[in-house]
């Protein structure tokens, strides 16, 4: 039975016993009040016990009792895909679809294009995060890309052993991450340390004259006032930037390589959505700006509606921090409970779509402030340049949809066929 029948039969808030312990489901209605009860309700408390239990693994890394600056280098990274930077991970996106895939002259099969995927964001965040100096460096590209696959797999490992009790199975599945965090830190301290110095040294020597970079390195110098590097200045550094690409990529990666197979697999948007790009493409003279971003409204649509349909069936886990929390229906919920929001109750609940609201339409509208969003305008400019050089197909010539495991979603690891467009 599925979560859509308990929400059918006993109210879009109901409760489950899984895996040795009971975790209340969220439906549309009750979903805001998590969401927007930030002290009722822990995100990071749920998120470090249901799906990526890494609190415990990178505390130790914030070691100088400097505060943590997760939330304002995350705004950072989101205003990079809106501004200036459009250009800048236009050229990186094309440089890196050629290396990737290269020319297609006569049809390639890749297989398993999440793989790809998490190579192409790995190279990118890091570029962004970084600069071009350090996405040159393949060794520091692997370990961010190794960092994805690792947290990825954690959250489908299921909590078989929480019947014993749920520390062991957090130790089971922080194990891969335990064993390659201190690989990572010393390919990072290695590649990262001379960079840092050096920025330090230029910065005591020009003084006002020194222009900052658009980067981490600066961002930390400048906000800290850096006169010096040690062991734990680099540990504190080197955390926030594995949580940062962490956090930029996971998702990212996942619905990127879902909208990928969307596209693949549904020929009748083909012609539509190549039009819309090479109208662009020709109106931009190939350059884009963010008001060329914001114009690709049929290709925003289609992202937004493969985001719906590839969503998991319930994700961003919550645990309660009250002694209790009563909902505005009645229902109450003790201290310590696992909140799960059930996401399908949303995105395919006829109230907000419709009688249609499991088909894939993409024309049910512009999606809210793309400019905002960082992965959404990854994706489109990726997909753009994509579309533009190649004819991509899914070798089955199907769709390919996501796969679930327990509640969440992944893509499809079915091959694909590039061909040169021209």
């Amino acid at each position: 039975m599925t979560p859509k029948h308990f929400s059918k039969n006993y109210g879009e808030l109901f409760s489950l016993y899984i895996f040795g312990g009971v975790v209340t489901f969220a439906g549309a209605d009750s979903i805001p009040e998590v969401l927007n009860n930030t002290t009722a309700f822990s995100f990071g408390r749920g998120v470090n016990k249901q799906t990526t239990p890494i609190d415990d693994i990178v505390i130790p890394f914030f070691r100088n009792n400097k505060p943590p600056r997760i939330n304002q280098l995350a705004r950072e990274m989101s205003s990079k895909a809106n501004s200036n930077n459009v250009s800048k991970i236009q050229k990186e996106l094309l440089f890196i679809i050629e290396n990737f895939f290269g020319n297609c002259e006569e049809p390639k099969v890749f297989s398993n294009i999440h793989d790809t995927i998490v190579q192409i964001m790995a190279k990118l965040t890091i570029n962004l995060a970084l600069g071009q100096e350090c996405a040159q460096f393949e060794d520091l590209v692997s370990i961010f890309a190794e960092l994805a696959t690792i947290t990825l797999r954690m959250k489908f490992v299921p909590p078989i052993l929480s019947f014993i009790h749920p520390s062991v199975h957090k130790y089971f599945v922080s194990l891969p991450l335990k064993n390659a965090i201190d690989r990572h830190k010393n390919i990072f301290i290695q590649r990262c340390k001379p960079i840092v110095e050096e920025r330090i040294l230029q910065r005591k020597k020009l003084g006002e004259k020194y222009i900052r970079k658009d980067d981490i390195f600066d961002y930390f110098i400048n906000e800290l006032q850096l006169d010096f590097v040690d062991d734990k200045f680099m540990d504190y550094f080197y955390v926030h930037v594995y949580l940062l690409i962490y956090a930029s990529n996971n998702t990212t990666t996942k619905f990127f390589a879902s909208t990928f197979y969307d596209y693949c697999g549904r020929p009748e948007l083909w012609k539509e959505l190549y039009e819309e790009q090479l109208k662009i493409h020709n109106e931009s003279n190939g350059n884009l700006g963010i008001d060329d971003v914001d114009k690709m409204v049929k290709l925003d649509c289609f992202v937004k509606e493969s985001f719906r349909h590839s969503a998991d069936i319930a994700s961003l886990p919550h645990i309660v921090n009250a002694d209790s929390y009563t909902f505005s229906n009645g229902a109450t919920i003790p201290k310590d409970r696992d909140v799960f929001l059930y996401m399908q109750d949303i995105n395919f609940n006829n109230k907000f779509y419709g009688e249609t609201s499991d088909d894939f339409q993409p024309k049910r509208g512009k999606h809210a402030c793309p400019g905002r969003v960082y992965a959404v305008n990854v994706i489109k400019i990726l997909l753009h340049e994509a579309i533009l050089k190649y004819k991509i197909r899914t070798e089955s010539g199907k769709i390919e949809l996501p796969k679930i495991i327990s509640c969440f979603s992944t893509s499809s690891e079915s091959s694909l066929i590039f061909e040169n467009r021209n």
